[in-house]
């Protein structure tokens, strides 16, 4: 049932795949990419430092051996010259691990995931460790670990081998010569096993990162049941849609006090007009309805004073072309600006008898 199951899971996994993981401390972890980078920084740091190194390392021997030879304290100069060491390496060190810790961080990410430590007892389950001691996992580790040593020191032998001629040379060197030349041979090993490091630490992560995608595969059923579970069943759908329309009707009667004219016909329909010759090109449909919502629009433009046009064949022509909020098209304007004009006449008319 397990084969069926995985062989089942072909489909990538979705974003909320991915967060639940998440949540549970599941990342594309990498053992090696932090090694890597952290080797990197070591080399930087010594790289950028040399001169200051090679300067402690003359002084803390001229003083050991100047020590050693009046006093035959060994201890003492043990003691210094491991003293001296520390606080010179620690910058050096504390970088490494700053730069290994945000290298951690950039491959998986920081979250803070509390069931990742919760105890579960089924992490105590003998025959579950031994599964994992014996799976791909653990292969993959042991396999990874022993490429490592191999490339490591085979890439050591080459670069030794390559340089003893340099290395027998340096006895009839001076001290302070041979040290130098140590020094530029040991960066030059240790930048080698940093390249060998870094290449095998992106292996490492695009191997990690595959399996780690390819564990949180999902069937296409388990994908079916994540969008029943996210979306909204077609009722609820409708009781929105139904919710925004009842809304937007409100909010367009709010508009019919402000219209300037009404255009209807008897019963069926009725559209609320505004028009602004500093502000608009052509008139704007302020509020449109049928049977009820007709009959509504009426009620509220004559209780505003708002002047009710019965033009049957204009009221069905512009219900058909324009929604709330549209200009009223081409076709349609010479009939509404006579109605419009009438309007404006009446409306001077009727402040000149008032004055």
């Amino acid at each position: 049932m397990a084969e069926e199951s995985a062989q089942e899971r072909t489909e990538e996994p979705t974003a909320e795949r991915l967060r639940k993981a998440r949540e549970e401390g599941q990342f594309p972890q990498s053992q090696e990419v932090p090694s890597a980078m952290m080797i990197v920084a070591l080399l930087v740091g010594l790289g950028l430092s040399a001169g200051m190194l090679m300067d402690w390392f003359i002084d803390v021997t001229r003083k050991g051996l100047t020590i050693a030879s009046v006093s035959h304290d060994f201890a003492n100069v043990l003691t210094s010259a491991g003293t001296s060491a520390l606080v010179i390496s620690l910058p050096l060190l504390i970088m490494a691990a700053a730069v290994s810790v945000l290298s951690s961080i950039a491959v998986a990410g920081l979250y803070y995931s509390p069931k990742a430590i919760e105890l579960k007892l089924s992490r105590l389950n003998p025959g579950r460790g031994l599964k994992e001691m014996f799976s791909m996992k653990s292969g993959a580790q042991i396999i990874t670990a022993l490429a490592k040593i191999v490339v490591l020191t085979v890439l050591a032998y080459h670069y030794t081998v390559a340089k003893m001629g340099d290395y027998l040379a340096l006895r009839y060197a001076s001290p302070r010569h041979c040290a130098g030349q140590m020094a530029v041979m040991a960066m030059g090993l240790l930048s080698r096993v940093a390249v060998a490091m870094a290449i095998i630490a992106a292996i490492e992560y695009l191997y990690q990162r595959r399996s780690y995608l390819k564990r949180l595969r999902m069937s296409r059923q388990d994908i079916k049941q994540e969008r029943k579970q996210y979306e909204l069943s077609p009722e609820i759908k409708g009781r929105i849609r139904s919710i925004q329309m009842a809304m937007a009707r409100r909010r367009m009667l709010r508009d019919v006090p402000a219209a300037d004219v009404v255009i209807a016909n008897p019963t069926h329909v009725a559209i609320a007009l505004k028009y602004d010759a500093r502000r608009m090109q052509a008139p704007v449909v302020l509020a449109r309805g049928a049977d009820l919502m007709c009959q509504k629009i009426k009620e509220i433009a004559r209780a505003h004073d708002v002047p009710v046009v019965e033009k049957p064949e204009l009221a069905r022509a512009l219900y058909a072309a324009v929604d709330v909020g549209q200009i009223v098209p081409e076709h349609l304007f010479v009939a509404v600006a006579e109605i419009l004009a009438m309007i404006y006449r009446m409306k001077k008319m009727r402040k000149g008898l008032l004055k």
